[in-house]
């Protein structure tokens, strides 16, 4: 029974935030931006009361804002994927500076700065009041923390990380196909392998055991003659061999090198703009993969993992899915999207059990960027690119 409630909103404003992850509780959460930012909260149990000022600010604040303790510094570009290692106390992320950096959350701060999160609120009321106090106002001063490990092997925009639920094996996937399967007890690659010419790594997973990946592939043309073949598949991670061809199950016609109109044809309605959310459920038999972009409605595929076939189609969210994921026990599948809801699907029947957040405006308003679920499955974490992190409580 999910009875989710909305305890704080998070104000993340500027280049906005991008991916978020709890930490080692429900308590710590962390969140990058486009801009390269990682900063660090510490949630109390109990949320504190919304301020008259925080009101007056934001007719649409339903829940108090907290501010940051701690800025990790090391990134140059957008923040793509952040992800909590449980097993080594340590905060991996991703970015389009090419570089996957691991954070020690228990290291000691190097410095202090200070920190501008309400950059766009500030601008609006200075429009109406045009008060110059309003913008040379102090920001918040945070903790800072770097240098961080850093694995450097990408040589393009890294848009997909996923680490193994055993913990031992990650994979990262970038903009010029090439995904690399890394040993996350010598942080060096396990194995590489090279996608489709021209299409980017737009989503990856391992199973539980790491012994499997699933990637998908994507990048739209306009040209009706000139269609990057879309791609999804099962791979070996030890040696990058192919597993089972996903795509080529819904489309026994489709051809594996076709880069033709007619191809395109096959596989666009279940592709739509983009399968760029991918994840396996937790005993490895089935995967969920979301459809994204700009298009009308993206739904979610269910995938039988043994014979790729097409288990059911689930959820739905006007102008694409953003993320998804998995509870532990596999009975239920959290999606996200650009209609700034996420919403919780009961995997045996394919039926939606709650929603969280409403609709607030058109597709590019502020729709939803990055999930996470906490360690214990009872909050959800929700950064949306208003430049807000909405926590909740499940249950």
């Amino acid at each position: 029974m999910f009875t989710p409630t909305l305890q704080y909103q998070l104000t993340f404003e500027g280049l906005w935030p991008s991916a978020v992850a709890f930490l080692d509780s429900n308590r710590k959460l962390a969140a990058g931006n486009q801009k390269g930012e990682i900063y660090v909260w510490e949630l109390p149990e109990t949320p504190p009361e919304i301020s008259a000022e925080e009101k007056e600010k934001s007719k649409e604040r339903k829940a108090p804002n907290l501010n940051p303790v701690r800025r990790l510094e090391g990134h140059t570009n957008a923040i793509s994927w952040l992800i909590f290692d449980v097993a080594r106390k340590q905060l991996i992320s991703s970015s389009f500076d090419h570089t996957i950096r691991l954070w020690n959350i228990e290291a000691a701060a190097t410095g202090t700065a200070e920190a501008i999160l309400d950059g766009d609120t500030r601008k609006e009321q200075f429009k109406r009041t045009k008060k110059e106090e309003i913008l040379k106002a102090l920001g918040v001063n945070v903790q800072t923390v770097g240098p961080p490990k850093t694995l450097e092997v990408h040589q393009n925009w890294i848009h997909a990380l996923a680490l193994s639920r055993s913990g031992n094996r990650l994979i990262s996937g970038d903009a010029a196909s090439q995904v690399i399967v890394w040993d996350l007890d010598k942080n060096e690659p396990l194995s590489k392998w090279k996608g489709y010419p021209w299409n980017w790594i737009v989503a990856a997973d391992l199973a539980a055991d790491g012994q499997t990946a699933l990637v998908s592939e994507y990048r739209y043309k306009r040209d009706d003659f000139d269609i990057p073949s879309a791609a999804l598949k099962l791979w070996h991670t030890v040696d990058g061999t192919e597993k089972l061809d996903l795509l080529k199950v819904q489309f026994p016609k489709l051809k594996p090198e076709g880069r033709t109109y007619g191809d395109g044809q096959l596989w666009r309605n279940f592709v739509g703009n983009g399968l760029i959310a991918a994840a396996f459920s937790p005993d490895g038999k089935q995967v969920a993969v979301g459809q994204g972009g700009e298009t009308d409605t993206g739904k979610v595929h269910l995938l039988e993992t043994e014979t790729g076939k097409l288990s059911k189609t689930v959820s739905g969210h006007q102008y694409g899915v953003t993320a998804i994921t998995y509870s532990k026990d596999g009975l239920h599948l959290f999606t996200a999207g650009r209609d700034t809801c996420v919403r919780i699907i009961q995997i045996a029947d394919g039926k939606e059990v709650a929603v969280l957040g409403t609709p607030r405006g058109g597709q590019f308003k502020d729709w939803i960027s990055a999930i996470s679920l906490s360690p214990d499955e009872s909050h959800l974490a929700a950064a949306d690119i208003a430049g807000q992190v909405g926590v909740w409580k499940l249950k």
